[in-house]
């Protein structure tokens, strides 16, 4: 009797579990939903503020405005924290209070860059993001609250999302921050701010990334929040006169993140195979933006389009699709400049074809590949033909001192056969059979 009543006890419990697990289950998704909706909204409300133009309003209300924003975001998160005792919704204020920092820090670089550079500092297109005339005790101030805010915040929001790589963290995005307040809007300069700053963040991330935790949807919120100032500047950036260094280190960026760091985060396919093609026309358009600045390209000129080439050759050890036709095309281009280079009579032609046919010929041996292989060994044969002119001249000029050099190395070559017969013929065997199994 006492077993019967035990299992009864037990299916009873288990039926009564049952619709709990069941509620909780739909309890956990609808809070989800609610989360996300009002996150959606919190940002579009910022968004809407900044594009409805409030360009009446001083640059110092427009500050404070944001700053009050910011400030509300910290109070939602004090709240879930300590009143709710709830994490969840603590972590997404912080995060957003933590996001809309950065916008801080460049509103408070506008205004310390208008005061500094007076008449003659450059102003966007939009009359909201300008923070002119405004006085050195406020900008002072703003500073001030700025940057003890940048601090807490980001302490609080980081530790909330990823307290075991809180150092880091904290400390690239102050960094990161630091550089955005930078009162600089020149093209050359600001390129190499951005390219600093991304390399930085680009090898913080590669340390994040080997930690499985960082891969969660809160380790991803704080790498991105951590890379934030890096597109605020680059933002900024596109809104003043650009440089042709600035369109290369953008360009190098997309190549990076298409061609380098996008398996890092996705697998999808659609989304490499786009992003792989994105990265080659950026990579090429770096090579050609040097063209275009330095006045290169001629239609004599055929060498200078090389190093595209060398970008295809470069790429196709990194792309997930199409490598081997990556190499393919490579091998045409050198092939069809080289030759073009030398019927044009250009300086250097064909010392450069043959230096070109080397490469390919290593390169082909290197992935098994008969295209490079045999344009690297067309480009030497038609590098060293090219020669054959000087040859005969040299032959005829001084016709028995050539005949006696012709004479001594057929008969060296003929001893050397003879001596060297069957390693020969298998090394030739190797070689076709080896080429037989090319792709």
């Amino acid at each position: 009797m006492y077993t019967i009543e035990y299992n009864e006890s037990a299916g009873l419990s288990e039926h009564a579990t049952e619709p709990a697990t069941d509620n909780t289950q739909i309890t956990r998704r609808i809070t989800r939903y609610l989360r996300w909706v009002g996150s959606i909204l919190i940002v579009l409300s910022a968004i809407s503020f900044m594009l409805q133009g409030h360009a009446d309003l001083l640059p110092a209300y427009r500050y404070w405005i944001g700053l009050g924003f910011t400030l509300l975001l910290c109070c939602g998160g004090f709240i879930c924290a300590y009143l709710f005792k709830e994490t969840k919704g603590a972590r997404i204020f912080f995060g957003l209070g933590a996001a809309f920092l950065p916008v801080q820090v460049s509103q408070v670089s506008a205004m310390i860059y208008a005061y500094w550079h007076g008449q003659a500092a450059l102003q966007p297109a939009y009359n909201w993001l300008r923070f002119i005339d405004v006085s050195p005790a406020i900008i002072g101030l703003d500073f001030l609250i700025t940057a003890g805010l940048l601090v807490a915040v980001n302490y609080a929001g980081f530790a909330m999302l990823a307290r075991k790589h809180l150092p880091t963290l904290l400390w690239t995005s102050v960094t990161a921050n630091a550089l955005l307040l930078l009162p600089v809007r020149d093209g050359t300069l600001i390129a190499c701010i951005i390219a600093g700053l991304f390399m930085l963040l680009r090898y913080s991330e590669q340390r994040l990334h080997h930690d499985s935790s960082m891969r969660l949807a809160e380790g991803l919120a704080a790498r991105a929040l951590m890379s934030l100032p890096l597109w605020i500047i680059i933002g900024r950036s596109l809104l003043h006169p650009t440089s042709y260094l600035l369109a290369m280190v953008l360009s190098a960026i997309v190549v990076a993140y298409c061609i380098l760091d996008i398996k890092r985060y996705t697998q999808a396919g659609f989304i490499l195979y786009s992003c792989q093609w994105i990265g080659t026309l950026a990579a090429i358009g770096i090579w050609l933006i040097v063209l275009e600045q330095f006045k290169l390209f001629s239609e004599r000129n055929f060498g200078v389009f090389l190093p595209i080439a060398l970008i295809l050759f470069a790429l196709s050890g990194h792309v997930k699709y199409h490598a081997r036709f990556y190499r393919f095309i490579a091998s045409l281009l050198i092939v069809g400049l080289t030759f073009g280079a030398m019927l044009n009579q250009q300086a250097l032609a064909p010392i450069l074809t043959i230096a070109a046919g080397l490469f390919l010929s290593v390169a082909g041996l290197q992935y098994r590949e008969k295209a490079p292989f045999f344009s690297g060994n067309l480009c030497v044969a038609g590098g060293f033909l090219f020669y054959w002119d000087y040859a005969v001249n040299l032959y005829a000029s001084t016709p028995w001192i050539s005949s006696i050099v012709l004479g001594l190395s057929v008969i060296l070559l003929a001893s050397y056969l003879e001596s060297k017969d069957k390693l020969i013929m298998a090394k030739t065997r190797y070689y076709f059979s080896q080429l037989k199994n090319w792709n």
